[in-house]
């Protein structure tokens, strides 16, 4: 279902341990989840027109954000936050040819850039930090009516908050790390009262090699 407001269904994903980190305090990620969910959120990324993902994501894993694995699979457009202009010319999104890559950023940004790509389109915003409805509106003019969210904690925070999400994918890993320094999936979010909870519905939840794949919606659109 789309939303109603941008015309665009944004489906969240994040692989996260039991207690819901992303990972440890020295930053390694590699591997939480198992083989099988890897390869299940490839599908996911073949089956959206675009991968959304903070430019702190970038930064620390220095992701490709294609599709692998997946027979026939296609790589869908980029889309980095990065409302300061910090995305590296050598970062690895930037090494697919062919693979459109939209960098959104902030009216004040100097790019860090040091040459140009012909595969990248800027998107600045009219201010310092854009919205949420500001880049899922132009991200229509792309033709991208199917968003996949992958993070970082803040983006994820910043997609509940503004209650854009149509689909919520948790590849849960029977794991815990524990730690305060250690990131949790959208600790930014901050909720200071139950009654103010952001409230899901579980669609599914299903065994996928030794972890879980948990499919919500939120509650009000029930």
């Amino acid at each position: 279902m789309k939303n109603h407001t941008t015309g665009i269904h944004v489906t969240l994903k994040a692989a996260i341990s039991l207690d819901g980190k992303i990972a440890c305090a020295g930053g390694d990620s590699k591997w939480i989840t198992g083989e099988a969910a890897r390869l299940e959120s490839h599908r996911l990324r073949h089956e959206n027109d675009a991968i959304l993902v903070g430019i702190n994501t970038v930064l620390e894993d220095d992701p490709s954000l294609t599709v692998r694995g997946i027979p026939g699979g296609v790589s869908p457009i980029r889309v980095i936050l990065d409302s300061q202009g910090k995305l590296p010319s050598k970062s690895k999104v930037l090494a697919e040819d062919g693979i459109r890559v939209i960098h959104v950023t902030g009216n004040q940004t100097v790019s860090s850039l040091s040459k140009p790509h012909h595969h990248l389109k800027k998107l600045q915003a009219p201010v310092p930090r854009p919205e949420i409805p500001w880049i899922l509106d132009r991200l229509q003019h792309f033709g991208i009516q199917n968003l996949l969210v992958e993070g970082g904690s803040e983006v994820h925070a910043s997609f509940i908050k503004s209650r854009y999400v149509s689909r919520l994918h948790l590849f849960i890993a029977p794991k815990i790390i524990g730690g305060q320094a250690a990131p949790s999936w959208c600790a930014e979010l901050g909720i200071s009262k139950i009654a103010d909870a952001s409230l899901w519905r579980t669609l599914s939840i299903s065994p996928i090699g030794p972890d879980f794949h948990l499919i919500a919606e939120p509650a009000e659109s029930s």
